[in-house]
């Protein structure tokens, strides 16, 4: 598992890095420049063409001339006076002035012309190739001097806005002195706006309070769930309160278009943004009488300080920044200052993240986590802290820029919807949740909390894919080209995830009713079986586990057609291939299509159900779990015996419709069999009225008769008629009401004792003699 986790985190590192430098690239477009030289062939051409074209920047192309490429040199060659040359005359390169016709035209020679000496110009060096490992050297090393340049801009950016600050808020005085106010009546203006504001909402509060009282308060009782919305509605009607008191306070006093009213609504809407923060933190971390809040995570007060603290910080460089920009600050300071602001969000982010990093691992993972939520919670602290600092980079890769401000509202944007949508899909899950086990409690396991089920699936992916959907729409306009496909596997992860959560929901569905249907039965120890009630199944349970399991064997297999499909893999010929796959593994193994077909047919035909006693021949037990191929039996002993339904030839039921149990006990011989008649009647009507056992007699217990007569015994045999289930518990209830009965109305069970009896009186003579002790004889000793 940890190898898993190592893995994982090392690709998601990887992605960030990726995404990191394709956004380095956008920051700086310098355009790429590429000369083509004269004897390049089209193939070279089109490769250098190809490999630029892939950095996503504007290309320059060049085509250099023979005078500019190559520089020739010229090595006189004299010939010897007198000597004749038959080498022919040199052609030299044409000129810039010289007409191709004029070059090709002989020249006129109405005398020889002395041989003049002959210059040979040397051939121009070919010119060195680029190779694709020079050209990706090149590209790597100018992102990295653009990723410095882009980096010292934003930092000296940061620096020179601390320095600049003084003489921005100089310059805001200015303009409240020339409007004829100065920083006084602002702060007149401001404070009396959210005096009023806070009275009307104290108010408020205080009157609902009056109407709520006697009843039980929220945090009395109730779920987490419930009390936290209730405190959310009473936040969000405060909120409003506040919001137009101090509007109409500032209205009402302010001139409009001045600083002062100006500063006023920048200082009431940092207000009112750090109370919605107050408010979401009231509600995910806020705990009630009973210590319970509503993410179920450890120091539930320390997360609250921490969220209204990033609150506070944002409202206020939020703010800070559009009252700045609206007083005319130069963009430079602006985007300065907010750099940072956005530094100090970035370390109480990183702060939160790895101070809290078990308590998120641990929220998020939950109680009975599945295998991709425990991997998912392992990894939700570092992809939080991994995020932050990748878009606390950007902020300052684009500090300076023209579109800085954009790009600052894009990494905002992202960080709020990566910190929403795990609480978001985690209160969707356990709302939902609860919901169902609620619905199971009041109603029962049915069609009702199966669909709750499969609607919390749902519900979390809807979440997870619209966040996705989110942070590609907020993304794909800063990127283009290659840096594209920084989002673009967003949209494939989105098609792939639909694919999965719908596949997953159905497959929940079908799971969660079939359960409801048919719960799978539980196994009994020895010496246990008889304790529970046994009841009857239905075919329907016995037929519900290969429905289900073939129900879930067809959603898993359209379910991964559909995602091959999104991954762009055709799926026609796969389904030609299994199809081929399966007539041969029909004809290849006979004794498979005999069993799965014999299974039909005694599934169809009800021959036995689950929790029923068979006997196939050689073997017999319980049934207990019904394949496609072989039904399981439990024997009583123990051992479990799996069956091949093509083995099959007969079967035998011992638990359907009724069963009558017989069973013996030996009297004296003397014993009165009328007697003992009598006495079972009475035994067996008095279990019939008994509330245990009377329900599930058919025919009462009786005496059937005499059924044999030994030397010192008579044998009589007893029965009764009951419903399958328990009968062996009715028998020995049976048989101890008969023994108590018998020996209290005098009859004596037999015993294996002999007995030996006279006629007379006395003991006979030869009788005495021989029961007559003689004592023993002295032993001589010598």
């Amino acid at each position: 598992m940890k190898t898993i986790f190592a893995f994982l985190h090392a690709s998601f590192v990887a992605v960030a890095m990726t995404f990191a430098l394709t956004v380095v690239s956008q920051a700086q477009d310098a355009p790429l420049k590429i000369v083509i030289h004269p004897g390049q062939s089209e193939a070279d051409v089109q490769n250098i063409l190809n490999l630029a074209t892939r950095s996503s920047r504007a290309v320059t192309v060049e085509v250099g001339t023979a005078a500019t490429d190559a520089t020739p040199t010229a090595s006189p060659v004299s010939s010897p006076a007198g000597s004749v040359s038959n080498a022919a005359p040199v052609q030299t390169a044409q000129s810039a002035g010289t007409s191709p016709a004029a070059a090709a035209s002989p020249a006129p020679s109405a005398t020889p012309q002395p041989s003049a000496p002959v210059v040979a110009t040397a051939p121009s060096p070919a010119p060195m190739m680029p190779t694709p490992e020079m050209m990706a050297t090149d590209m790597g090393m100018a992102k990295w001097s653009q990723f410095s340049a882009a980096f010292l801009r934003g930092a000296s950016t940061a620096l020179s806005s601390i320095d600049d600050i003084p003489p921005a808020l100089g310059m805001a005085d200015d303009r409240l002195i020339a409007e004829g106010s100065g920083y006084g009546r602002a702060l007149t203006v401001t404070l009396a706006s959210i005096g009023a504001a806070l009275v009307a909402t104290l108010l408020l509060r205080g009157i609902f309070a009056a109407l709520l009282r006697g009843r039980s308060s929220p945090h009395d009782g109730g779920s987490p769930y419930s009390n936290s919305l209730k405190r959310m509605i009473g936040d969000l009607i405060s909120i409003i309160a506040f919001l137009v008191v101090a509007r109409f306070v500032i209205n009402r006093f302010g001139t409009a278009g001045a600083v002062t009213l100006q500063v006023a609504q920048g200082v009431v809407t940092a207000v009112i943004v750090a109370s919605l923060y107050v408010a979401l933190a009231r509600l995910l971390f806020k705990t009630d009488r009973r210590g319970r809040s509503l993410v179920p995570i450890r120091r539930p007060q320390w997360h609250f300080r921490m969220l209204v603290t990033y609150g506070l910080i944002s409202a206020l460089l939020t703010e800070t920044a559009r009252l700045a920009d609206g007083l005319g600050v130069d963009r430079l300071i602006i985007d300065g200052w907010f750099l940072n602001g956005n530094t100090l969000l970035t370390v109480l982010k990183l702060v939160w993240f790895i101070g809290g990093r078990s308590d998120i691992r641990d929220a998020f993972v939950g109680q009975n986590p599945g295998v991709i939520r425990r991997v998912a919670g392992n990894l939700l602290p570092d992809f939080y802290i991994v995020t932050a600092l990748g878009l606390w980079l950007i902020c300052v890769l684009f500090a300076g820029t023209p579109n800085s401000a954009r790009w600052v509202f894009a990494a905002g944007s992202t960080q709020i919807a990566l910190l929403a949508l795990p609480i978001l899909a985690l209160g969707a899950h356990s709302l939902i949740d609860d919901l169902t086990r609620h619905q199971e409690s009041v109603h029962g396991a049915g069609l009702g909390s199966s669909l709750l089920a499969s609607l919390r699936v749902l519900c979390a992916g809807a979440v997870w894919i619209g966040g996705l959907h989110l942070i590609a729409t907020i993304w794909w306009p800063f990127l283009g080209g290659e840096a594209a496909m920084a989002t673009s596997w967003i949209m494939w992860v989105e098609q792939l995830s639909l694919a999965i959560v719908i596949s997953w929901a159905v497959a929940s569905f079908i799971w969660r009713y079939s359960e409801a249907l048919a719960p799978s039965p539980a196994v009994m120890l020895p010496g246990h079986e008889d304790q529970n009630e046994k009841k009857q199944t239905s075919r329907l349970s016995t037929a519900m586990p290969v429905v289900r399991n073939l129900a879930l064997g067809g959603v898993l297999a359209v379910g991964a057609l559909i995602i091959l499909g999104s991954l762009g893999i055709n799926v026609a010929p796969l389904l030609a291939g299994f199809g081929v796959l399966g007539l041969a593994l029909s004809f290849g193994s006979q004794a498979l299509v005999k069993d799965v077909v014999s299974g039909i047919f005694f599934i169809a035909e009800d021959a036995f159900r689950i929790g029923e006693y068979i006997s196939t021949g050689n073997l017999q037990g319980t049934v207990e779990q019904i394949a496609i191929r072989s039904v399981r039996l439990r024997h009583h002993n123990g051992p479990v015996h799996t069956v091949p339904f093509g083995q099959i030839s007969s079967v035998s039921n011992f638990s359907r419709d009724w069963g009558t149990i017989k069973f013996q006990l030996k009297f004296e011989r003397d014993s009165d069999p009328e007697l003992i008649r009598k006495t079972a009647k009475k035994v067996g009507l008095a279990m019939l009225e008994d509330p245990e056992y009377g329900a599930d007699f058919l025919v009462p217990l009786k005496m059937q008769g005499i059924q044999d007569i030994n030397e010192n015994s008579i044998v009589v045999r007893f029965k009764f008629t009951s419903v399958p289930g328990n009968p062996s518990i009715i028998k020995r209830e049976a048989m101890k009401r008969l023994i108590a009965a018998c020996k209290a109305a005098g009859l004596e069970f037999a015993s294996n004792a002999v007995t030996v009896r006279s006629r007379g009186d006395g003991m006979p003579d030869d009788m005495a003699a021989a029961a007559q002790v003689l004592p023993l004889a002295p032993v001589a000793t010598g």
